[in-house]
C-alpha cells in the first residue's frame, strides 16, 4: 500500500512543496503555516491566514469586475 502524501500548496521545503502532516484519516495540516486539506473533500474550506487573504483577493477583484461592469451596462 502506497502512502499518501499531501504537500502544501502555499509552503516550499527544498525543492518542492512542503509535506503535510495526517491529523486524522481524512485531514491534513501544514506543520509550517496550519493550512488544512481534506483530500476527499477538494472544495472544503480552510481558515488558515493563507486561504483567508486569498478569499478577501477575490472577493474584492470580483466586487471590482462587477463595478466595471455595471458602469458600462449603464452607458
Amino acid at each position: 500500500m502506497s502512502q499518501e502524501i499531501i504537500r502544501c500548496p502555499y509552503c516550499v521545503l527544498g525543492d518542492e512543496f512542503r509535506p503535510m502532516l495526517r491529523e486524522t484519516r481524512k485531514r491534513f495540516i501544514c506543520a509550517s503555516c496550519g493550512h488544512t486539506a481534506k483530500p476527499e473533500e477538494p472544495y472544503s474550506k480552510c481558515a488558515c491566514t493563507r486561504c483567508l487573504e486569498l478569499a478577501r483577493l477575490a472577493a474584492v477583484r470580483r466586487n471590482s469586475a462587477e463595478l466595471r461592469k455595471s458602469h458600462s451596462a449603464s452607458l
